[in-house]
């Protein structure tokens, strides 16, 4: 099950401000910065920023590479300073990305060399000469996106070739073969010094999206009772806070699943991904309606030119909805007694509907207050089957 994140650390039980300088012992200073969780929590985070992490395994890899390439026998050693560079070129966050983009990497090179030698066949380097192997590369580029990378890769490999190379068969080949140091020695370090796994974050933001919807849905409350203009600039914000957690939910689990293939650590803190993916799915329906019932709120509430504003009969049963529901969506997945509330906001749900029947006529069959109803049903629909209810249901 989610949870909203590491819990809150008070300060520790013997840190008593007002007895402090009573029971201090003379001669012993009292390591508060070590024993405090919370200072430890946030050193760690530090010491463990993604960046920062990236940026010594870089390092560490380029030096490594540099180091081996120097110790290859043969024509390669001359060509030393390519091994950094492939190192670098592979490095990547996640170990799966390491491994696509020193793949790419690889097969680019490769590319670019043989438009090289084809260039090579047509005359010393000249404009001609030139022009071809960086046209035909970024066209290649872009053909071959997934394979190699796409981008100007190929043709950089091919312009260094063909200019510095020429018919030197030699560099080519110290080129190619530091290359491939480099980007192995890049997945090695990838794989092997503290490869990352991102499932925290990613229920966080799962988490927080669903706090966000829950939000939303009181805060239709207060703009029921606040009596909100149409033109107000909160219901933009509400609806840009929720499109945008919605989607950060969805790019942070792809982007944590991401970080478990290859990783040597996944053996260690296993998940069902799956039944993640199936969470944020039923959070996108949850923020699907909740983006409805907004904008049907914003035009319902004062009327337009073709539809009457709320009659006031509605009002209270749908603030008493809101908040039903959002108290549901906020108690999802944690650890409470969630069969009282769960009948609570079906109760609710079933006040507003016949509200909302009593308030229409034959001109206005189907109002307003009824496609909220509708939409506050499907949100309790969606969750309901992740709610532990009480007696098996």
């Amino acid at each position: 099950m989610l949870r909203d994140g590491p819990e809150a650390f008070g300060p520790p039980a013997w840190c008593d401000t007002a007895g402090m300088s009573h029971n201090r012992i003379p001669g012993r200073r009292v390591p508060a910065a070590r024993l405090d969780p919370e200072l430890k929590g946030r050193l760690r985070a530090a010491a463990f920023h993604p960046q920062l992490l990236l940026a010594g395994k870089a390092a560490l890899a380029a030096a490594l590479a540099w180091t081996i390439a120097l110790a290859i026998p043969g024509t390669p050693s001359e060509y030393p300073y390519y091994a950094p560079l492939g190192a670098l070129l592979a490095m990547y966050p996640t170990v799966s990305g390491t491994l696509k983009l020193g793949l790419q990497t690889v097969v680019g090179l490769t590319v670019g060399i043989v438009l090289a030698y084809l260039a090579v066949w047509a005359g010393d380097p000249d404009w001609i000469t030139i022009a071809f192997v960086v046209g035909a590369g970024v066209l290649l580029g872009g053909a071959l996106r997934r394979t190699a990378g796409g981008g100007s890769g190929i043709a950089s490999a091919g312009l260094f070739v063909l200019v510095i190379g020429n018919e030197n068969l030699g560099y080519s080949l110290g080129y190619l073969v530091q290359t491939l140091v480099g980007v192995g020695v890049g997945l090695a370090v990838s794989a092997l010094i503290f490869p990352p796994l991102h499932l925290n974050d990613a229920v966080g933001q799962m988490s927080q999206l669903r706090r966000t919807a829950a939000r939303e849905l009181q805060q239709m409350g207060q703009a029921l009772d606040e009596d909100w203009e149409e033109d107000d600039a909160r219901w933009a914000e509400l609806r840009d806070s929720l499109s945008a957690s919605a989607r950060n939910a969805r790019s942070a689990l792809q982007y944590a699943d991401e970080s478990r293939k290859g990783n040597v650590r996944r053996r260690f803190h296993p998940r069902d991904v799956r039944e993640d993916y199936r969470h944020v799915e039923v959070l996108e329906v949850v923020a699907s309606h909740t983006l409805n019932i907004t904008n049907l709120l914003q035009d319902a509430l004062h009327g337009t030119s073709r539809e009457r504003p709320l009659p006031d009969s509605v009002r209270t049963p749908l603030q008493s909805a809101f908040t039903a529901v959002g108290d549901v969506l906020d108690l999802w997945t944690v650890e409470e007694d969630d069969a009282v509330m769960l009948a609570t906001a079906e109760r609710a749900l079933r006040d507003l509907g016949a509200a909302a029947y009593d308030a229409s006529s034959r001109e206005v069959p189907f109002g307003a207050s009824a496609a909220i109803a509708m939409s506050l049903h499907r949100i309790l629909q969606a969750v309901t089957p992740e709610l532990r209810l009480k007696d098996g249901e």
